[in-house]
């Protein structure tokens, strides 16, 4: 079997895995990896299918969400290690690219690892077909066999869309292969991050819809949240805006964590807590004075040589992890009002700044001025939220430290700001390779 096809067989297999660890632990479904079982060496040996029933449909759905909670803690931390949040404190060689900015599409550990092990592509493309497989199945379901449908399948609608924006984020091209109607693969083409960002956008659509028909204000405020920033990626400021403007202040969405086993863990807590630095804070967030932005001096060197810094922002392995929030779509609003109204851009600016002990900007500022003070507070606001790698490659923010500079495990840093397209989606994906 291609290591494409157990990419598949794995994501359903985990909705049996899902099941029975539900029996027991109703949210501790994610111990359960679809990524750890995509060794499996037929999908006909494992009967997935029949634990596709309604009466499982929160459960499948409960999988789903594990799938995506476990991938993005990952993508958190590796996204940080290719931007300027960490900085790698380890010795294992395999790890550098990603502080190093030396990404190439043979490396193994961001495109095959599980989540557990800093790996994104599987862990991503199974989470984005989990969701996809059990909305296909709710879709499918009547409200009559499925109590709460409505909300089930947004939920599912929503957690797809954000694994196809982060996909669409942090790699340089991708691929949306799914199920077709009988439950067959369907293999799809690569795509450009914008066309990426354009189809997540029409699931947190889909999404959206669903969730206000339902009556599901939470999911349906995720979804504004999810498209605002599908569009400001694409560019559209208009459309971001009229989304974010809706979510009310306080809203706050977040991947769960616990210390139950390693899946459900909080990854970034795992690789910088106060018994271990694995990934340091970077040194830009060192000194920032910023409540949002927690540090702690380690007053240790790694085993290469660089300061270590603790980030307590996640004091837990069971800290969850924020990834939506009416702070992020504030900045976005701010965003659009470069320009057209900045007067509200500086105020929420400003509101931002306060949190962060920052002095207030001028009325009269520039709309330079205000565009990197959006920058600015992103950084800021955001801190450790899966943000920072979008935003290095949309804003082309500066290489820390710069392509050359010599890097403390050995070589030197280089540029590459986006994930390639891995070796191992090109060989097995009969649409890519032929």
């Amino acid at each position: 079997m291609t290591s494409r096809t157990r990419l598949f067989a794995g994501a359903r297999a985990s909705l049996a895995g899902a099941l029975g660890t539900l029996a027991v632990l109703v949210l501790a479904v994610s111990c359960t990896s679809s990524s750890e079982l995509l060794t499996v060496q037929s999908p006909s040996r494992i009967p997935a299918a029949s634990l596709e029933d309604p009466a499982n449909a929160q459960i499948l759905v409960n999988g789903a969400i594990g799938d995506f909670e476990c991938a993005f803690g990952s993508y958190v931390v590796l996204g940080g290690l290719i931007g300027d949040e960490l900085d790698d404190a380890t010795q294992t060689a395999d790890r550098y690219p990603y502080d190093m900015r030396t990404m190439t599409s043979k490396d193994t550990r961001y495109s095959t690892s599980a989540c557990t092990a800093l790996g994104v592509y599987t862990p991503l493309q199974t989470a984005r077909v989990s969701a996809d497989n059990i909305r296909r199945l709710l879709t499918g379901w009547t409200d009559q066999q499925v109590a709460n449908r409505k909300t089930l399948l947004a939920t599912a609608e929503v957690y797809e869309a954000y694994s196809m924006l982060l996909l669409g984020e942090g790699f340089c091209s991708t691929t949306f292969s799914t199920f077709d109607a009988n439950g067959n693969i369907q293999y799809n083409p690569e795509i450009t991050p914008a066309q990426a960002e354009a189809q997540a956008e029409a699931m947190f659509t889909t999404a959206l819809t669903d969730a206000q028909a339902a009556g599901a204000t939470t999911i349906a405020n995720l979804a504004l949240v999810g498209r605002a920033r599908a569009r400001l990626d694409q560019g559209n400021l208009a459309g971001a805006r009229a989304d974010a403007i809706l979510v009310p202040a306080g809203f706050s969405y977040t991947a769960t964590a616990s210390g139950t086993v390693s899946r459900r863990n909080n990854r970034v807590w795992g690789e910088n807590n106060s018994l271990g630095i694995s990934s340091s804070v970077g040194t830009y967030y060192q000194n920032l004075n910023d409540p949002r932005v927690p540090v702690v001096d380690f007053h240790k060197k790694s085993v290469t040589g660089i300061e270590l810094w603790e980030q307590t922002k996640y004091p837990s392995v069971s800290s969850p992890i924020r990834f939506a929030s009416s702070d992020e779509a504030q900045l976005i609003v701010a965003e659009a009002d470069i320009g057209t109204n900045n007067a509200e851009a500086v105020g929420i600016l400003n509101a931002s700044r306060a949190k962060g002990n920052e002095p207030a900007l001028d009325p009269a500022s520039s709309a330079a001025t205000l565009k990197a003070a959006v920058i600015e507070e992103r950084r800021r606001a955001l801190f450790l939220e899966g943000y920072h790698l979008g935003d290095f490659i949309r804003y082309t923010l500066p290489l820390n430290p710069p392509a050359g500079a010599t890097f403390p495990g050995g070589g030197t840093y280089g540029s590459n700001r986006c994930l390639p397209l891995p070796d191992v989606e090109r060989l097995n994906n009969p649409v890519l390779n032929h």
